[in-house]
């Protein structure tokens, strides 16, 4: 669908043509009434609004059927008198041609769908179809009607004047209205429309005094009352844009019309001053109160639309910082921990050696004391063995933080790779008795994608960290689920205990190496299972809360996405 069916994207085309022939016809019968005489220019010819609105607000297809509609309704409406006189068909055809011009030259220099909201398409509709357009007809149909008898080379000068400005004033007050408001109240509150229909009663009230109230014999030529209404129009430019702009312009130009036609007001009264040339001047004073209020109206609404445009690319250009600084702290994170995993590996290897020497020495002295050594002598060789193991526990550890991790992730049966771990860490910590293990494994698990030997090492440091949070006694629930993710299957591992939990600060640096809150820990171990599951493109999560325990969330990649049935067990 083009910009151009945007305004009634639901309705069916006999319906727009439609409704395109009530309006128009509405308008030329206003067209009608408010002409001084029936075979005299009007002050404002609405139908060039009406014409020119629904060409831009439809696609070309739809052109040829607007305007032979145009063409075929005006006379019958205008003069039903003698509807199909020659010098009618002109004047018709002329009309419709000169809102087909109008919309070419402004759709070629607008854009497809020109919007009064920007000053450059209100000023192209401005020039090309407020000035140029209604130009070229009044030329052609005032010269035809000359020709034809109908009107006197005499009074050309003054009629064209007219005709060009009620052309003019017709698709000034008009098309914009049409156009801003094509889409209703849309984004509008219930206090704005109300604030819209407190300046539109207003101004009425303000247009009737001053149009209204002075008769023609009596009043001032030059009363300085009829730019009471400015205030109201620019009122609704500033708060309203063109919708507002535009419906306080239409609502002036018909109370204006009507009292002037009647004989009241500033205009009727410099009619009786200036003969017959008050049509001018009327037109004049709506053209300047209709443009100074669409330009302001343009003019804010740019300004206002460009600093929601600086404010989005500033929250934009702030969350590109954002983003940056993350990138580069996660940078600067990766080759601190390189730095750390080279330092840690070339430690690991030169403890190695002397560790083994003295759990050798260790041995030697134990075998040289007979096998049966004094409580003190024994103790001392117990604390010394002690301290080897766990040193020795550390450089695997080292060793195993600064490894390179590549996997060679296989189809495996992630259920079973867990219930391995699960028992692996149990017998480890001697929790079979005091821990209840709860499994809630969904049915029909698709195959995870994974490296067995180094999974298997992640989960059993996840379950050892579950089980030593309950060093007396708890619950460890297991869960494991299918899901699909951005159009990719994923596994989900959860391990929960029911532990003491940690606090914010605790949590947020679990994963840094060397940090441990166990006197006995190395605080490698999470910074290892975060390294592995990363590594084969998955990620883990957790959540844990004082006196709440702690839960680590698993998420892996599987061979296939599948809709899992929950079976707790």
């Amino acid at each position: 669908m083009t910009s151009t069916e945007s305004a009634f994207p639901r309705w069916h085309p006999l319906a727009r043509l439609a409704l395109f022939a009530v309006l128009y016809a509405a308008a030329v019968r206003l067209g009608r009434f408010f002409s001084a005489e029936v075979d005299q220019p009007t002050s404002v010819w609405l139908p060039s609004g009406v014409l020119l609105a629904s060409l831009l607000l439809s696609p070309r297809r739809h052109w040829p059927a607007l305007l032979l509609a145009a063409i075929l309704l005006e006379p019958p409406v205008f003069l039903p008198e003698h509807p199909w006189r020659l010098s009618n068909l002109i004047v018709a055809s002329s009309n419709a041609l000169e809102s087909l011009i109008g919309a070419l030259l402004l759709r070629r220099f607008a854009g497809p769908q020109p919007e009064p909201h920007r000053v450059r398409d209100l000023l192209g509709l401005l020039v090309l179809c407020a000035l140029l357009s209604p130009a070229l007809n009044a030329t052609l149909s005032l010269t035809a009607l000359t020709f034809l008898g109908e009107s006197s080379w005499d009074t050309y000068g003054y009629h064209w004047r007219v005709f060009w400005l009620g052309d003019a004033m017709g698709v000034l007050v008009v098309t914009p209205l049409l156009l801003s408001w094509r889409r209703g109240l849309e984004g509008w509150s219930r206090w704005r429309v109300a604030e819209l229909v407190a300046l539109l009663v207003a101004l009425s009230v303000a247009t009737h005094l001053v149009f209204g109230g002075l008769p023609g014999p009596t009043g001032s030529v030059f009363h300085p009352l009829g730019y009471l209404a400015f205030p109201f129009i620019f009122w609704a430019a500033v708060r309203f844009e063109a919708r507002g702009a535009s419906a306080a312009t239409m609502l002036l130009s018909l109370i204006a019309i009507w009292h002037t036609s009647q004989g009241w007001g500033p205009f009727a009264t410099l009619a009786a001053v200036a003969s017959s040339h008050y049509l001018a001047f009327l037109q004049s004073f709506l053209g300047t109160a209709s443009l100074s209020g669409l330009l302001l109206s343009a003019a804010l609404g740019e300004r206002r639309r460009a600093q929601l445009e600086v404010c989005a690319l500033n929250e934009e250009l702030r969350h590109s910082l954002e983003v940056l600084a993350k990138t580069q702290a996660e940078l600067v994170e990766r080759e601190r921990l390189a730095a750390l995993g080279e330092l840690s590996a070339t430690v690991a290897h030169e403890v190695r050696n002397p560790l083994a020497v003295i759990a050798n020495c260790v041995s030697a002295l134990r075998h040289l004391l007979g096998g049966k050594p004094n409580p003190e002598e024994s103790s001392l060789l117990d604390i010394v063995t002690e301290e080897v193991h766990r040193l020795d526990e550390l450089v695997h550890g080292l060793l195993d933080f600064a490894r390179p991790v590549k996997p060679r992730p296989r189809p495996e049966p992630l259920d079973l790779l867990v219930e391995g771990a699960l028992s692996a860490a149990l017998r480890a910590q001697r929790s079979e008795e005091r821990v209840k293990v709860r499994r809630e494994v969904a049915a029909g698990l698709p195959l995870a994608l994974v490296d067995t030997q180094l999974l298997h090492v992640a989960l059993t440091n996840l379950f050892t960290n579950a089980l030593q949070a309950m060093p007396e006694a708890g619950t460890l629930t297991v869960k494991l689920s299918a899901e699909v993710y951005a159009g990719a299957g994923r596994l989900q591992l959860s391990i929960s205990d029911t532990g003491p939990g940690m606090l914010p600060e605790v949590q947020a640096r679990i994963f840094e190496p060397f940090f441990t809150t166990r006197a006995t820990g190395t605080g490698l171990g999470l910074p290892i299972v975060r390294r592995i599951i990363e590594s084969h493109q998955g990620t883990v999560q957790v959540h844990s809360a004082r006196d709440q325990g702690t839960t680590f969330t698993l998420s892996l990649p599987c061979a296939a996405p599948s809709r899992p049935q929950l079976a707790a067990g």
